[in-house]
């Protein structure tokens, strides 16, 4: 008996086929394309656009040929050559340009893809249709598609009409690239892409696109002479063309040259590499599309404009002011969200896995994974840092775990996005904020909220190493039914004598009659009802006034400064009191001096106090900070003397002679800073 097919998962639904359908969720975004596209997705033309392409000089278009191979194509003539006599039909006059690779197909019943984009106002439009009449040089084009893209990504030039092109233009045929294409491309700021899904399962969906891709010179890369790759970047997150090629990987390339007028044609067939360190490669890209070509066509001279200088888009001045990228700066890796699991009506847990054969980095418990996602009006990608809230999984050990409150523009995007088999891209698991595992010590481990988070993974590494260490835990929250993990941590202390759990509920009025609910907040009090404070190792994590309340008090109770530990996101006022105390006998030490040289502050840093932030908040110094992760650049102070080290490349390219002093320690000798 033949065994079926297994059926396509992916469906067409509303304006999209089932690859677009298949990019939008791979990429995280199906519910606010579907949203959005639903609503932007008409199948008429708007009285804005139908002013738009009547102003223009030239109009791109997409279709395919006899054989099914798209071809991205150009029309050029005076003002007013595209009208629409009404809302639902769009008229091209004037003829094709010599050498046009769609000879012979425009043609009643053809479909095509057009593109009205006026590059000095980065203003564009698409419309999609049938051939409606051809009525000598005159194409009528029944309108089923017309929607508005944004202005991203569009170099700006103005084009002047000079004449009709060469009517006897000669078309040279080739199956690579000459040196003269690949200098064409290697300067392009600019090429359009023509793709098609021409099933009937497409649905709504069918048809032919044409879309313009922008950037700065280079920004293509010549593999060699038959293949090419591009990026892609941030777009509406309707993923037209990947969806197109995802079911009919042939596309067409054209590239413009604006100088001369001639017009490089490429028939190509597309492979899309969503992730992997090449991508990292590409300033800016999401992903990228590989093009391996099998047919070039170059028409000279055949283009009847000619174009004022380039004005680059605002989206690559960085990358046109930036200095080249280190060699070892940490790589983005896509990983696939494996696992969703609500913990409470505000906290849902996200796991994820490798997308490829790759082994995921190691991490220590309590360390952060930073994590970058695209969210609708935000021109780059959101990047945020979440706590690891597990050591390991044994029935799935090659996962990360991140427990995520809906608070944020991020969070609130993982809600509501991160479905199973999603990816989402992230660096290695970084952060200082580490059980010490080598301590004889007992731990206590004191939380408030989602500051559980590294709580439970330094619970599951504690008790991995050593299942008889003594630990007590303290979570507070608020609220009966906002209680995350009280039963996992109910379960482990189950499961372990030496574990105390300690819940509060701020919202409570009494202890409950089990004492499994304790009445009040986690503070230096409650601290003081369980332990006998004779020798602990305190780790605190939580809101800045929870984590100030409880580190002031204990260090009132003499607690050593360096036996208290915290986890700090965000700008932070907790300051560190310096402990006057000798270091403990037979231990080694790595004393290294810091200069705040605005305060006259020297602060003495140890490897086990942390970042340099971290000792300018031990020194009372005043200093700006957010993502305590490397990565938005806030807490960049300039070297005066000396340098500073990292253990891992930051993120964010720092201007030389500054340092990030969130992720960064002095060198040996010692450094000074303008702080």
């Amino acid at each position: 008996m033949n065994a079926l097919p297994e059926p396509n998962p992916y469906h067409a639904i509303g304006p999209f086929h089932d690859g677009e359908r298949e990019a939008q969720l791979r990429a995280g975004v199906a519910d606010v394309a579907l949203t959005n596209g639903s609503r932007g997705i008409r199948d008429h033309m708007p009285d804005q656009h139908r002013a738009f392409f009547a102003m223009l000089p030239f109009m791109v278009f997409g279709g395919v040929d006899a054989s099914g191979q798209p071809w991205a194509t150009l029309r050029a003539n005076t003002t007013g050559f595209v009208s629409t006599p009404d809302s639902r039909t769009l008229r091209i006059e004037g003829g094709a340009l010599p050498g046009d690779p769609l000879e012979g197909r425009w043609v009643p019943g053809a479909r095509i893809g057009g593109l009205g984009i006026q590059p000095h106002t980065r203003r564009r439009n698409r419309v999609n249709g049938v051939i409606e009449a051809v009525d000598g040089n005159v194409v009528t084009l029944a309108v089923q598609q017309s929607f508005g893209n944004c202005p991203k990504y569009i170099n700006g030039r103005e084009p002047t009409f000079v004449g009709n092109g060469l009517a006897n233009a000669s078309v040279e045929h080739a199956d690579s690239l000459s040196e003269e294409d690949r200098a064409l491309i290697a300067r392009a700021d600019a090429f359009f892409i023509a793709s098609a899904n021409l099933d009937d399962a497409a649905a709504a969906g069918r048809g032919v696109d044409v879309s313009h891709r922008g950037g700065v010179p280079g920004f293509v890369r010549i593999d060699d002479e038959r293949t090419l790759t591009a990026p892609d970047f941030t777009g509406n997150n309707f993923f037209n063309t990947i969806g197109n090629l995802l079911r009919e990987p042939r596309a067409g390339l054209l590239f413009v040259d604006f100088e001369r007028g001639d017009l490089l044609y490429l028939a190509v067939r597309a492979e899309v590499i969503w992730d992997g360190p090449e991508v990292a490669q590409f300033p800016m890209a999401q992903r990228l599309v590989r093009f391996h070509l099998h047919e070039v066509r170059r028409v000279r001279g055949a283009l009847p404009l000619r174009w004022t200088a380039v004005e680059y888009a605002p989206q690559f001045e960085q990358v046109l002011n930036a200095a080249p990228k280190k060699a070892d700066a940490p790589a983005w890796r896509t990983l696939r969200v494996a696992d969703v699991r609500d913990e409470s009506p505000t906290i849902r847990s996200f796991s994820f896995e490798p997308a490829d054969s790759q082994p995921l980095a190691p991490f220590e418990a309590g360390q952060y994974l930073p994590l970058r996602v695209g969210t609708p009006g935000s021109d780059k990608p959101l990047m945020r840092t979440y706590t690891l809230s597990a050591a390991h999984d044994a029935a799935h050990p090659a996962r990360y775990r991140i427990s995520v409150k809906r608070d944020g523009a991020v969070s609130r995007w993982l809600h509501e996005h991160a479905r199973i088999g999603a990816p989402i891209e992230t660096l290695a698991p970084r952060g200082s904020f580490k059980v010490d595992l080598g301590s004889p010590r007992a731990i206590v481990l004191a939380a408030a909220g989602i500051g559980i988070t590294p709580m439970l993974a330094m619970l599951d590494a504690a008790l991995a190493l050593e299942p008889q260490r003594r630990i007590h835990v303290f979570h507070g929250t608020r609220g009966e039914h906002e209680r995350p993990f009280a039963a996992v941590l109910r379960a482990i202390e189950h499961a372990h004598p030496n574990v105390s759990v300690h819940l509060y509920d701020s919202a409570a009025q009494h202890d409950s009659p089990a004492g499994d609910r304790l009445a009040g907040r986690v503070n230096i009090d409650a601290l003081r009802r369980f332990l006998l404070f004779d020798d602990y190792d305190f780790y605190l994590c939580g809101p800045e006034a929870f984590m100030r309340d409880l580190y002031n008090g204990l260090r009132a109770l003499n607690i050593a400064d360096e036996r208290i530990r915290f986890e700090a996101f965000g700008p932070s006022t907790l300051k560190r009191k310096v402990s006057e105390t000798s270091p403990i006998a037979g231990q080694p030490t790595k004393v290294i001096p810091v200069t705040f040289s605005r305060t006259g502050t020297t602060v003495n840093w140890e490897p086990q106090q942390g970042s340099l932030l971290d000792t300018a908040e031990r020194g009372g110094v005043n200093a700006a900070s957010n993502c305590r992760s490397g990565m938005c650049g806030t807490c960049a102070a300039r070297v005066l003397h000396g340098s500073v080290e990292y253990d891992e490349s930051p993120e964010f390219d720092v201007e030389p002679g500054h340092a990030l002093i969130c992720v960064g320690h002095p060198a040996a000798g010692g450094v000074t800073l303008d702080l």
